[in-house]
Protein backbone atom coordinates (compact mmCIF):
# COMPACT_ATOMS: atom_id res chain seq x y z
CA UNK A 1 0.00 0.00 0.00
CA UNK A 2 1.76 2.79 -1.02
CA UNK A 3 1.30 5.97 1.46
CA UNK A 4 -0.44 9.15 -0.28
CA UNK A 5 1.26 12.61 0.45
CA UNK A 6 -1.02 16.10 1.21
CA UNK A 7 -0.74 18.51 -1.52
CA UNK A 8 0.84 21.78 -0.05
CA UNK A 9 -1.30 24.55 0.67
CA UNK A 10 -2.05 27.05 -2.41
CA UNK A 11 -1.56 30.24 -1.50
CA UNK A 12 -4.40 32.88 -2.60
CA UNK A 13 -4.25 35.47 -5.20
CA UNK A 14 -2.10 38.38 -4.39
CA UNK A 15 -5.13 40.59 -5.34
CA UNK A 16 -7.20 38.97 -3.01
CA UNK A 17 -5.62 40.12 0.38
CA UNK A 18 -2.73 42.88 -0.45
CA UNK A 19 0.28 42.79 1.66
CA UNK A 20 0.85 45.44 5.00
CA UNK A 21 3.63 47.33 2.27
CA UNK A 22 1.09 47.60 -0.25
CA UNK A 23 -2.18 49.08 2.46
CA UNK A 24 0.80 51.23 4.03
CA UNK A 25 1.86 52.80 0.37
CA UNK A 26 -1.60 53.18 -0.49
CA UNK A 27 -2.69 55.66 2.52
CA UNK A 28 0.59 57.14 1.84
CA UNK A 29 -0.31 58.32 -1.32
CA UNK A 30 -3.80 59.15 -0.03
CA UNK A 31 -2.23 61.37 2.17
CA UNK A 32 -0.22 63.04 -0.09
CA UNK A 33 -3.11 63.81 -2.26
CA UNK A 34 -5.32 65.12 0.58
CA UNK A 35 -2.29 67.51 1.33
CA UNK A 36 -2.29 68.58 -2.60
CA UNK A 37 -5.71 69.18 -2.42
CA UNK A 38 -5.64 72.24 0.11
CA UNK A 39 -6.27 72.80 3.37
CA UNK A 40 -9.67 71.72 4.98
CA UNK A 41 -12.57 73.88 3.86
CA UNK A 42 -14.31 76.32 5.86
CA UNK A 43 -17.86 74.08 7.66
CA UNK A 44 -19.74 75.61 6.13
CA UNK A 45 -18.04 74.57 2.08
CA UNK A 46 -17.78 70.95 3.48
CA UNK A 47 -21.56 71.06 4.58
CA UNK A 48 -22.40 71.96 0.77
CA UNK A 49 -19.96 70.13 -1.41
CA UNK A 50 -21.66 67.88 -3.75
CA UNK A 51 -25.31 68.85 -2.61
CA UNK A 52 -28.02 69.93 -4.23
CA UNK A 53 -29.02 74.10 -4.10
CA UNK A 54 -31.35 73.50 -1.44
CA UNK A 55 -29.01 71.48 0.58
CA UNK A 56 -26.41 74.48 0.69
CA UNK A 57 -28.79 76.70 1.97
CA UNK A 58 -28.99 74.65 5.16
CA UNK A 59 -25.97 76.61 6.27
CA UNK A 60 -26.81 80.02 5.92
CA UNK A 61 -30.49 78.67 7.81
CA UNK A 62 -28.86 77.32 10.60
CA UNK A 63 -26.84 80.82 11.27
CA UNK A 64 -29.88 83.03 10.61
CA UNK A 65 -32.05 80.94 13.43
CA UNK A 66 -29.11 80.95 15.41
CA UNK A 67 -28.66 84.60 15.41
CA UNK A 68 -32.56 85.15 15.78
CA UNK A 69 -32.29 82.84 18.90
CA UNK A 70 -29.56 85.16 20.21
CA UNK A 71 -31.58 88.23 19.52
CA UNK A 72 -34.56 86.95 21.34
CA UNK A 73 -32.45 85.62 24.18
CA UNK A 74 -31.06 89.38 24.70
CA UNK A 75 -33.90 90.72 24.83
CA UNK A 76 -35.23 88.45 27.21
CA UNK A 77 -32.57 89.24 29.41
CA UNK A 78 -32.27 92.34 29.08
CA UNK A 79 -33.60 93.79 32.43
CA UNK A 80 -31.07 91.91 33.93
CA UNK A 81 -28.33 92.53 31.66
CA UNK A 82 -26.78 94.53 33.98
CA UNK A 83 -27.00 92.57 36.93
CA UNK A 84 -25.34 89.69 35.13
CA UNK A 85 -22.34 91.60 33.77
CA UNK A 86 -22.10 92.91 37.32
CA UNK A 87 -21.53 89.47 38.45
CA UNK A 88 -19.53 88.40 35.99
CA UNK A 89 -17.15 90.82 36.97
CA UNK A 90 -17.45 90.67 41.22
CA UNK A 91 -17.10 86.87 40.07
CA UNK A 92 -13.80 87.73 37.90
CA UNK A 93 -12.24 89.94 40.71
CA UNK A 94 -12.95 87.43 43.96
CA UNK A 95 -11.97 84.49 42.21
CA UNK A 96 -7.95 84.18 43.63
CA UNK A 97 -9.78 84.73 47.27
CA UNK A 98 -12.36 82.03 46.03
CA UNK A 99 -9.53 79.70 45.09
CA UNK A 100 -8.18 80.63 48.74
CA UNK A 101 -11.16 79.69 50.40
CA UNK A 102 -11.32 76.13 48.82
CA UNK A 103 -7.83 75.48 50.23
CA UNK A 104 -9.57 76.07 54.03
CA UNK A 105 -12.71 74.56 52.71
CA UNK A 106 -10.45 71.00 51.51
CA UNK A 107 -11.51 71.76 48.14
CA UNK A 108 -15.59 71.66 48.91
CA UNK A 109 -16.72 74.40 46.24
CA UNK A 110 -20.32 75.78 47.45
CA UNK A 111 -18.62 76.48 51.39
CA UNK A 112 -16.13 78.21 49.59
CA UNK A 113 -18.35 80.12 47.44
CA UNK A 114 -20.57 80.92 50.56
CA UNK A 115 -17.49 82.37 52.60
CA UNK A 116 -17.30 84.32 49.51
CA UNK A 117 -20.89 85.57 49.08
CA UNK A 118 -21.30 85.78 52.93
CA UNK A 119 -18.53 88.16 53.17
CA UNK A 120 -19.87 90.33 49.81
CA UNK A 121 -23.21 90.47 51.63
CA UNK A 122 -21.86 91.75 55.28
CA UNK A 123 -19.55 94.53 53.36
CA UNK A 124 -23.48 95.75 51.55
CA UNK A 125 -25.06 95.57 54.54
CA UNK A 126 -22.29 97.71 57.02
CA UNK A 127 -22.40 100.40 54.09
CA UNK A 128 -26.35 100.20 53.73
CA UNK A 129 -26.79 100.82 57.68
CA UNK A 130 -24.24 104.09 57.47
CA UNK A 131 -25.87 105.32 54.77
CA UNK A 132 -29.63 105.07 56.43
CA UNK A 133 -28.55 105.98 59.71
CA UNK A 134 -26.27 108.33 59.57
CA UNK A 135 -26.09 110.09 56.03
CA UNK A 136 -29.87 111.10 55.64
CA UNK A 137 -30.22 112.22 59.40
CA UNK A 138 -27.21 114.74 58.60
CA UNK A 139 -27.69 115.42 55.40
CA UNK A 140 -31.09 117.23 56.56
CA UNK A 141 -29.10 119.03 59.26
CA UNK A 142 -26.68 120.25 56.97
CA UNK A 143 -28.82 121.57 54.27
CA UNK A 144 -31.07 122.66 56.93
CA UNK A 145 -28.09 124.99 58.30
CA UNK A 146 -26.62 126.24 55.14
CA UNK A 147 -29.97 127.39 54.34
CA UNK A 148 -30.56 129.11 57.62
CA UNK A 149 -27.06 130.85 57.04
CA UNK A 150 -27.94 131.88 53.35
CA UNK A 151 -31.64 133.51 55.15
CA UNK A 152 -29.62 135.07 57.86
CA UNK A 153 -27.94 138.88 58.18
CA UNK A 154 -24.58 136.99 58.80
CA UNK A 155 -24.44 136.57 54.66
CA UNK A 156 -25.47 140.11 53.78
CA UNK A 157 -22.87 141.69 56.38
CA UNK A 158 -20.10 139.74 54.93
CA UNK A 159 -21.43 140.54 51.45
CA UNK A 160 -21.06 144.44 52.31
CA UNK A 161 -18.27 144.19 54.00
CA UNK A 162 -16.20 141.78 50.96
CA UNK A 163 -18.27 141.69 47.63
CA UNK A 164 -19.41 145.23 47.67
CA UNK A 165 -16.12 147.20 46.67
CA UNK A 166 -15.49 144.49 43.98
CA UNK A 167 -18.85 145.14 42.39
CA UNK A 168 -18.57 148.35 42.80
CA UNK A 169 -15.45 148.65 41.04
CA UNK A 170 -16.66 146.39 38.30
CA UNK A 171 -19.73 147.90 37.80
CA UNK A 172 -18.20 151.66 37.10
CA UNK A 173 -15.75 150.18 34.86
CA UNK A 174 -18.26 148.06 33.08
CA UNK A 175 -21.41 149.53 33.51
CA UNK A 176 -23.65 147.29 31.47
CA UNK A 177 -22.47 143.89 33.46
CA UNK A 178 -24.20 145.99 36.65
CA UNK A 179 -24.62 143.12 39.38
CA UNK A 180 -25.97 143.84 43.18
CA UNK A 181 -25.57 142.06 46.39
CA UNK A 182 -29.38 141.25 46.53
CA UNK A 183 -28.60 139.03 43.12
CA UNK A 184 -25.70 137.60 44.32
CA UNK A 185 -27.74 136.41 47.31
CA UNK A 186 -30.89 135.18 46.04
CA UNK A 187 -28.77 133.17 43.67
CA UNK A 188 -26.79 131.86 46.13
CA UNK A 189 -30.28 130.96 48.07
CA UNK A 190 -31.78 129.30 45.11
CA UNK A 191 -28.43 127.12 44.32
CA UNK A 192 -28.52 125.82 47.90
CA UNK A 193 -32.41 125.20 47.98
CA UNK A 194 -32.18 123.45 44.71
CA UNK A 195 -29.30 121.65 45.73
CA UNK A 196 -30.78 120.07 48.84
CA UNK A 197 -34.01 119.16 47.20
CA UNK A 198 -31.97 117.39 44.63
CA UNK A 199 -29.70 115.77 47.72
CA UNK A 200 -32.87 114.76 49.45
CA UNK A 201 -34.83 113.68 46.38
CA UNK A 202 -31.80 111.28 45.48
CA UNK A 203 -31.80 109.88 48.43
CA UNK A 204 -35.35 109.63 49.02
CA UNK A 205 -35.65 107.77 45.54
CA UNK A 206 -32.29 105.00 46.59
CA UNK A 207 -35.29 104.21 49.67
CA UNK A 208 -37.76 104.00 47.14
CA UNK A 209 -36.33 101.56 45.10
CA UNK A 210 -35.06 99.47 48.16
CA UNK A 211 -37.24 96.33 46.70
CA UNK A 212 -35.92 96.66 43.19
CA UNK A 213 -32.33 96.82 44.99
CA UNK A 214 -32.55 93.87 46.83
CA UNK A 215 -33.77 91.96 43.93
CA UNK A 216 -30.79 92.73 41.66
CA UNK A 217 -28.30 92.29 44.47
CA UNK A 218 -29.63 88.80 44.80
CA UNK A 219 -29.62 87.88 41.47
CA UNK A 220 -25.85 89.05 41.03
CA UNK A 221 -25.23 86.77 44.52
CA UNK A 222 -27.49 84.04 42.74
CA UNK A 223 -24.72 84.27 39.61
CA UNK A 224 -22.08 84.60 41.42
CA UNK A 225 -22.80 81.10 43.00
CA UNK A 226 -22.95 79.32 39.99
CA UNK A 227 -19.94 81.31 38.46
CA UNK A 228 -17.94 80.34 41.44
CA UNK A 229 -18.71 76.89 41.22
CA UNK A 230 -18.49 76.35 38.13
CA UNK A 231 -16.67 79.49 36.26
CA UNK A 232 -14.17 77.29 35.14
CA UNK A 233 -16.20 74.88 33.28
CA UNK A 234 -17.83 77.82 31.67
CA UNK A 235 -15.22 79.30 30.79
CA UNK A 236 -13.71 76.40 28.88
CA UNK A 237 -16.92 75.68 27.33
CA UNK A 238 -16.78 79.75 26.28
CA UNK A 239 -12.84 78.86 24.68
CA UNK A 240 -14.37 76.21 22.86
CA UNK A 241 -17.53 77.97 20.84
CA UNK A 242 -15.38 81.46 20.14
CA UNK A 243 -13.68 81.30 16.64
CA UNK A 244 -10.54 81.93 18.13
CA UNK A 245 -7.17 80.45 19.84
CA UNK A 246 -7.20 79.30 23.24
CA UNK A 247 -4.65 81.04 24.05
CA UNK A 248 -5.87 84.23 22.38
CA UNK A 249 -9.49 83.99 24.24
CA UNK A 250 -7.33 83.49 27.81
CA UNK A 251 -5.76 86.68 27.25
CA UNK A 252 -9.20 88.56 26.17
CA UNK A 253 -10.55 87.69 29.94
CA UNK A 254 -7.04 88.37 31.62
CA UNK A 255 -7.50 91.89 30.31
CA UNK A 256 -10.65 92.40 31.04
CA UNK A 257 -10.39 91.12 34.58
CA UNK A 258 -7.46 92.95 35.23
CA UNK A 259 -8.98 96.67 34.10
CA UNK A 260 -12.09 95.41 36.06
CA UNK A 261 -9.79 94.99 38.99
CA UNK A 262 -8.61 98.16 38.30
CA UNK A 263 -11.44 100.56 38.09
CA UNK A 264 -13.86 98.78 40.97
CA UNK A 265 -10.69 97.92 43.59
CA UNK A 266 -8.26 100.68 42.38
CA UNK A 267 -10.63 103.54 41.55
CA UNK A 268 -13.51 102.75 44.41
CA UNK A 269 -10.96 102.44 46.73
CA UNK A 270 -9.07 105.79 45.58
CA UNK A 271 -12.36 107.33 45.76
CA UNK A 272 -13.37 106.11 49.54
CA UNK A 273 -9.54 107.00 50.60
CA UNK A 274 -10.27 110.59 49.46
CA UNK A 275 -13.39 110.46 50.69
CA UNK A 276 -12.15 109.74 54.37
CA UNK A 277 -9.51 112.01 53.84
CA UNK A 278 -11.14 114.71 52.70
CA UNK A 279 -13.70 114.30 55.79
CA UNK A 280 -11.17 114.48 58.46
CA UNK A 281 -9.91 117.77 56.70
CA UNK A 282 -13.67 118.70 57.06
CA UNK A 283 -14.42 117.95 60.76
CA UNK A 284 -11.29 119.93 61.56
CA UNK A 285 -13.11 122.94 60.02
CA UNK A 286 -16.31 122.04 62.05
CA UNK A 287 -18.18 120.85 59.04
CA UNK A 288 -20.18 118.20 59.31
CA UNK A 289 -17.35 115.16 57.93
CA UNK A 290 -19.64 112.36 57.72
CA UNK A 291 -22.23 113.54 55.33
CA UNK A 292 -19.76 115.34 52.97
CA UNK A 293 -17.36 113.12 53.46
CA UNK A 294 -19.43 110.65 51.41
CA UNK A 295 -20.59 113.19 49.12
CA UNK A 296 -16.58 113.59 48.14
CA UNK A 297 -16.41 110.18 47.51
CA UNK A 298 -19.33 110.07 45.05
CA UNK A 299 -17.47 113.58 43.49
CA UNK A 300 -13.81 111.51 43.47
CA UNK A 301 -15.65 109.66 40.62
CA UNK A 302 -16.49 112.35 38.77
CA UNK A 303 -13.44 112.58 35.61
CA UNK A 304 -11.38 116.08 35.57
CA UNK A 305 -13.54 117.97 38.93
CA UNK A 306 -13.64 114.99 40.92
CA UNK A 307 -13.33 116.04 44.96
CA UNK A 308 -13.29 119.71 43.82
CA UNK A 309 -17.16 119.72 43.95
CA UNK A 310 -17.17 119.67 47.72
CA UNK A 311 -14.41 121.14 48.98
CA UNK A 312 -14.20 124.41 46.40
CA UNK A 313 -17.44 125.66 47.69
CA UNK A 314 -16.79 124.91 51.36
CA UNK A 315 -13.41 127.06 50.98
CA UNK A 316 -15.74 130.00 49.17
CA UNK A 317 -18.15 129.77 51.88
CA UNK A 318 -15.62 129.91 55.18
CA UNK A 319 -14.05 133.31 53.16
CA UNK A 320 -17.31 134.61 52.40
CA UNK A 321 -18.16 134.03 56.77
CA UNK A 322 -14.48 135.82 57.15
CA UNK A 323 -13.06 132.55 58.87
CA UNK A 324 -9.82 133.07 56.75
CA UNK A 325 -7.61 130.84 58.48
CA UNK A 326 -10.21 127.57 58.43
CA UNK A 327 -10.55 128.66 54.75
CA UNK A 328 -6.48 128.74 54.13
CA UNK A 329 -6.03 125.22 55.70
CA UNK A 330 -8.98 123.39 54.17
CA UNK A 331 -7.63 124.83 50.57
CA UNK A 332 -4.21 123.35 51.67
CA UNK A 333 -5.25 120.18 53.02
CA UNK A 334 -7.65 119.24 49.87
CA UNK A 335 -5.22 121.03 47.48
CA UNK A 336 -2.33 119.36 48.67
CA UNK A 337 -3.40 115.87 50.21
CA UNK A 338 -6.69 114.91 48.38
CA UNK A 339 -6.30 115.72 45.10
CA UNK A 340 -2.34 114.10 45.35
CA UNK A 341 -3.74 110.95 45.84
CA UNK A 342 -6.07 111.15 42.93
CA UNK A 343 -3.37 112.08 40.49
CA UNK A 344 -0.93 109.51 42.00
CA UNK A 345 -2.63 106.30 42.71
CA UNK A 346 -5.67 106.45 39.96
CA UNK A 347 -3.55 106.87 36.89
CA UNK A 348 -1.03 104.52 38.45
CA UNK A 349 -4.19 101.68 39.16
CA UNK A 350 -5.80 102.10 35.64
CA UNK A 351 -3.05 102.21 33.63
CA UNK A 352 -2.12 98.63 35.14
CA UNK A 353 -5.18 97.52 34.26
CA UNK A 354 -5.04 98.28 30.49
CA UNK A 355 -1.81 99.22 28.33
CA UNK A 356 -3.25 102.49 26.78
CA UNK A 357 -2.98 106.11 27.11
CA UNK A 358 -4.19 108.09 30.05
CA UNK A 359 -5.79 110.50 27.54
CA UNK A 360 -7.53 107.36 26.29
CA UNK A 361 -8.74 105.97 29.10
CA UNK A 362 -9.96 109.69 30.69
CA UNK A 363 -12.13 109.69 27.61
CA UNK A 364 -13.54 106.56 27.78
CA UNK A 365 -14.45 107.41 30.95
CA UNK A 366 -16.48 110.56 30.18
CA UNK A 367 -18.17 108.90 26.84
CA UNK A 368 -19.12 105.29 29.19
CA UNK A 369 -20.48 107.88 31.59
CA UNK A 370 -22.36 109.74 28.61
CA UNK A 371 -23.73 106.55 27.59
CA UNK A 372 -24.34 104.34 30.30
CA UNK A 373 -25.02 106.99 33.59
CA UNK A 374 -22.97 106.01 36.71
CA UNK A 375 -21.93 102.42 35.31
CA UNK A 376 -19.87 104.07 32.80
CA UNK A 377 -17.02 104.28 35.27
CA UNK A 378 -17.02 100.67 34.76
CA UNK A 379 -18.05 100.22 31.37
CA UNK A 380 -16.14 102.66 29.69
CA UNK A 381 -12.24 100.99 30.78
CA UNK A 382 -13.86 98.15 30.22
CA UNK A 383 -14.61 98.65 26.56
CA UNK A 384 -11.12 100.45 25.99
CA UNK A 385 -9.72 97.40 27.44
CA UNK A 386 -11.45 94.92 24.95
CA UNK A 387 -10.91 97.38 22.32
CA UNK A 388 -6.89 97.21 23.45
CA UNK A 389 -6.49 93.67 23.67
CA UNK A 390 -8.48 92.77 20.26
CA UNK A 391 -5.89 95.20 18.36
CA UNK A 392 -2.80 93.45 20.19
CA UNK A 393 -4.25 89.87 18.83
CA UNK A 394 -4.62 91.08 15.10
CA UNK A 395 -1.24 92.73 15.25
CA UNK A 396 -0.26 89.29 16.33
CA UNK A 397 -2.37 87.58 14.00
CA UNK A 398 -1.42 89.13 10.85
CA UNK A 399 2.34 90.90 11.90
CA UNK A 400 4.15 89.53 8.62
CA UNK A 401 1.74 91.42 6.53
CA UNK A 402 1.34 94.59 8.53
CA UNK A 403 5.38 94.40 8.69
CA UNK A 404 5.23 94.02 4.37
CA UNK A 405 2.97 96.87 4.35
CA UNK A 406 4.97 99.08 6.34
CA UNK A 407 8.14 98.48 4.68
CA UNK A 408 5.85 99.08 1.17
CA UNK A 409 5.83 95.67 -0.39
Amino acid sequence: MSQSSTPPPQSLPSASMPSVEASETTEIQGAAQHMAAGPTPYPFDALTNGQTEAGKLFPWFFLAVLLFSLYLLYHIMQPFLHSIIMACVMTAISYPLYQKCLLLTKGRRIPAALIILLGITLALAALVTIFVAGLIPQARSSISAVNQWLGGAHLGETLNLYIQPVLEWLNERLPEFSISIDEIRNTLTSLSSRAGQYLLGKASALLGNTLSFFIHLLLVLLIMFFLLIDGSSLVGRLSYLLPMKPEQTAVVMESLRRMARAVLVGGFSVAVLQGVVGGIGLAIVGIPALFWGAVMTFAALVPVVGTGLVWAPAVAVLLIMGDWESALFLALWCGLLVTSIDSVLRPLLLRDGAKVPLLFLFMAILGGVNVFGMLGLLYGPLILGLVAVMLDIYAEEYHDILRARARGK
